[in-house]
């Protein structure tokens, strides 16, 4: 579609101005300094907020909508920020720009779930800024940071502090996770007795036993664990100059949080039960089969990988030439007996519809508010 359009142009006779002509607008079809029409710009502006750059652009050009992925990502800027407001129950928590290193602070509207702002770092000072510039907050939802707290007690003294319930969880969880770990060898099965008339004879070795110690030596040699031995050693060593966790954590550059765990720590083992535990492998619901293949004398790595990969394994070859490592080296098939479950099997949770958090988000602020009424 052409559209023609007949409008007047303008001249300035003032040599001094800087605008030499003036056009005249259409209202509706055209805009001043625009390259495209209202509609059109809406229109590509809808496409970027749902698809971003790259496959906005795809969606535009099947629409035979000219754009490129950075005007589409400057159609997005250019849009004007939604104003705060008064947000009666406030969620503070942190975000990293780059992890380890920058952090933020996102605030989020507790009723809606909508994001109200970020904040350039998660100091106590910025935090209570903010609420000082935007009152009427009546609840804040926070972690157990003590900035935030702090923050929070001087912005809006009158505020109720709330712990977050997804925070509240995951250091519940992250606290039976480990005593679970610390007590995995517990969940072993006891060696099956041998037969009377194989009595006499050379017990096989227990291999499913021999490939759960190699894993547990090549947890505890891993870079992780070497890391989590030296950091103790090194806080524990500070600790007994009698230097406190921020002191500390100014001379070592780690966080705060992890300066805490390994100050209260007693020794590196419990710190280390979940890196001995180790994580579900990709290779463990296909363990029963590969042993079975073992046993028939099929020993070659290249060829089980392949089996494997058939059945629906996506591991890597290395891993399945690592847990057969303590078979070859001692020379016998191993027994097809599954190992004990990890903790975080142990701990996984059914599952079942999840309740919308929106509301109850919702009660809880009416009803901590009904409270203070």
């Amino acid at each position: 579609m052409v559209i023609r359009l007949a409008v007047r142009r303008f001249f300035c006779g003032n040599p001094d101005c800087a605008a030499v002509t003036f056009a005249e607008q259409v209202e509706g079809p055209t805009s001043r300094r625009a390259r495209r029409t209202p509609p059109l710009a809406r229109m590509l502006t809808g496409i970027a907020l749902a698809l971003a750059g790259r496959a906005g652009e795809r969606l535009a050009a099947l629409l035979d909508l000219t754009a490129g992925r950075s005007s589409l990502l400057r159609l997005v800027m250019t849009l004007p920020d939604r104003q705060a407001g008064t947000v009666t129950a406030l969620g503070v928590d942190d975000f990293a720009f780059r992890r380890g290193r920058d952090y933020g602070t996102i605030l989020v509207n507790a009723e809606t779930s909508e994001p109200v702002d970020l904040l350039r770092d998660r100091g106590a000072d910025t935090f209570a800024d903010w609420l000082k510039k935007h009152p009427g907050t009546e609840l804040i939802c926070r972690d157990r940071a003590g900035a935030y707290a702090d923050g929070a007690r001087q912005g809006a003294p009158d505020a109720i502090q709330v712990a977050d319930r997804w925070h509240l969880n995951h250091n519940l969880a992250g606290h039976v996770e480990k005593t679970a770990a610390r007590h995995h060898g517990c969940l072993e099965e006891p060696a099956p007795e041998p037969e009377p008339e194989q009595a006499a004879d050379r017990v096989a070795p227990d291999l499913q036993q021999a490939a759960a110690l190699a894993a547990a030596r090549r947890a505890g040699d891993s870079a992780l664990a070497v890391r989590t031995r030296q950091r103790h050693e090194q806080v524990q060593a500070l600790h007994a100059q009698g230097k406190g966790i921020k002191p500390i954590m100014r001379e070592t550059g780690l966080a705060k949080e992890t300066v805490r765990r390994f100050y209260r720590a007693a020794s590196a083992d419990e710190l280390m039960a979940k890196i001995r535990d180790g994580r579900p492998s990709l290779l463990d619901d296909h363990k029963p089969y590969l042993h079975q293949r073992w046993n028939e004398g099929c020993t070659s790595v290249r060829q089980l990988h392949a089996e494997l990969t058939e059945r629906g394994y996506h591991g890597s070859y290395g891993t399945i030439s690592s847990y057969l490592q303590p078979f070859r080296q001692a020379g016998a098939a191993p027994p097809a007996v599954p190992g004990p479950p990890k903790a975080r099997e142990l701990l996984r949770p059914r599952p079942q519809a999840r309740p919308r958090r929106r509301h109850q988000r919702t009660d809880l602020a009416l009803e901590l508010r009904n409270r203070r009424g």
